[in-house]
């Protein structure tokens, strides 16, 4: 009996946990969209003119200071193709996200696959541009999508266990 209830216990944090996690990764997916509108109704012109603003005066005191260097960079590098390309990847991978999680809360069998092959290609993305680059927040990301990704499919397994088990063997 004890047992029993250590295991459904167990079951309930893990479900909590990745409803919350979920949660987290439809708000993130908010985020990027608002972030993609913002970045189409913002000309390159202004961000090239508003960090040469800022940074001018710490740049013109300090030439090597490695924040206003590497934000009047990011500014130049920021033109019209890489604009929209910006926009583009905000808008799919923030909608990608919002749509299969509100799939999983709704109960549709096939946001479970489908967010998994996400997450791993997001995550995977993700760890090679933060671990090549050496960008933590990248990482942290991409651990953050990994682990999401381990408990989607133990909840995946959970809720459809035959399901479960015939996508995930290999004719066996």
């Amino acid at each position: 009996m004890e047992a029993l209830s250590v295991k459904a216990k167990r079951e309930r944090d893990i479900l909590w946990f990745f409803d919350l996690a979920l949660l987290l990764k439809a708000i993130d997916g908010g985020f990027e969209v608002l972030v993609a509108l913002l970045v189409l109704v913002t000309p390159p012109s202004l961000v090239l003119t508003m960090t040469t603003f800022i940074t001018g005066g710490e740049l013109a005191q300090d030439p090597g200071d490695p924040i206003a260097s590497a934000l009047n960079s990011a500014a130049h590098s920021f033109t019209i193709h890489t604009h929209y390309l910006l926009a583009f990847y905000l808008v799919l991978h923030g909608a990608i996200k919002i749509f299969l999680v509100i799939g999983i809360f709704a109960g549709k069998k096939i946001s479970y696959p489908l967010f998994m092959a996400a997450l791993a290609l997001f995550g995977a993305y993700e760890a090679y541009r933060g671990f090549m680059r050496q960008e933590t927040l990248l990482q942290v990301l991409a651990i953050f999508d990994f682990s999401l990704l381990i408990l989607t499919a133990y909840e995946y397994r959970r809720r459809y266990p035959k399901l479960a088990h015939n996508s995930f063997s290999l004719g066996t």
